[in-house]
């Protein structure tokens, strides 16, 4: 039977919370609508995120990056939608 020392334990834990809080980044999800799920879904390279909406969360700066990325993406697609709107009458 394999026993670790205390000493063994604490250093890979401190590891595991150094490489958990190494580069993560503070977002924040704006809440959704009563209709709408609670939680905010982020998935890449198959690592998927279950974020609280209308809450601070940290993650990773690449998911915190997609996260932004996905919302500019979405604000562009309704101005485009919104100036095809505007030109069709």
């Amino acid at each position: 039977m394999a026993t670790k020392k205390k000493e063994e334990i604490k250093e890979e834990t401190e590891d595991v919370e150094d490489v958990l809080t190494d580069d993560r980044v503070e977002v924040f999800i704006p809440r959704a609508g009563a209709n709408e799920d609670p939680n905010f879904f982020v998935s890449v390279n198959g690592v998927n995120y279950l974020l609280p909406r209308g809450k601070k969360s940290k993650v990773p700066a690449h998911i915190a990056y997609e996260i932004e990325r996905a919302r500019k993406a979405e604000e562009d697609a309704a101005q485009v939608a919104e100036e095809m709107l505007e030109a069709s009458r």
